[in-house]
């Protein structure tokens, strides 16, 4: 039953969805000031949505740092390579030996020695 809901409010979602980023789009191209005020806004309700001090703290932490990396791109070309960079760079030394340490966690076989 829960599942049949999820998918009848993903119409409702995906429409709120391409709301937002229509006017952040907007707010982008016509009004930098703005856009980065209600940028702000949704990483700070983003930040205080989590339930721990502790993790509050760590996502204000790893934010300051993604915003101190983009201010030295200087032009939207150059965040766009940063970003990917930051990304392709986490992927291959967090995510990538994760999920080779869970593979093999996962479908090794056991020891044919008993």
């Amino acid at each position: 039953m829960e599942s049949l809901r999820w998918k009848e409010q993903k119409v409702e979602r995906e429409k709120r969805s391409l709301e937002r980023h229509a006017k952040l789009s907007r707010l982008f191209r016509e009004d930098r000031l703005v856009f980065e005020r209600e940028r702000k806004r949704m990483i700070d309700e983003a930040i205080n949505s989590a339930e721990d001090e502790e993790q509050k703290n760590r996502l204000r932490t790893l934010q300051e740092g993604w915003d101190k990396k983009m201010r030295g791109a200087v032009s939207g070309h150059n965040r766009f390579v940063l970003a990917q960079t930051i990304f392709w760079e986490h992927f291959n030394e967090v995510w990538h030996p994760a999920i080779r340490k869970f593979d093999l966690l996962l479908n090794s076989k056991p020891d044919d020695k008993e």
